[in-house]
């Protein structure tokens, strides 16, 4: 899947938390990384991947 769509997405969720723009540009590669890698492992839908991941890093669940 492309990085920039992933990425995007990511933006999106964060907006739900009223944190954009809050991430910086490594911490968005460790991110799109994650959420690549669940994907392959679990199968779910794309927004629900981006969303567990996000939501992890958000409560620091997942650091």
């Amino acid at each position: 899947m492309d990085e920039k769509w992933i990425y995007k997405m990511i933006q999106q969720s964060f907006q739900q938390y009223e944190l954009a723009g809050s991430l910086s540009k490594k911490e968005a590669h460790v991110l799109i990384a994650k959420v690549i890698e669940k994907k392959k492992s679990e199968g779910s839908e794309w927004f629900e991947v981006v969303e567990d991941v996000v939501y992890g890093y958000v409560t620091n669940q997942e650091l």
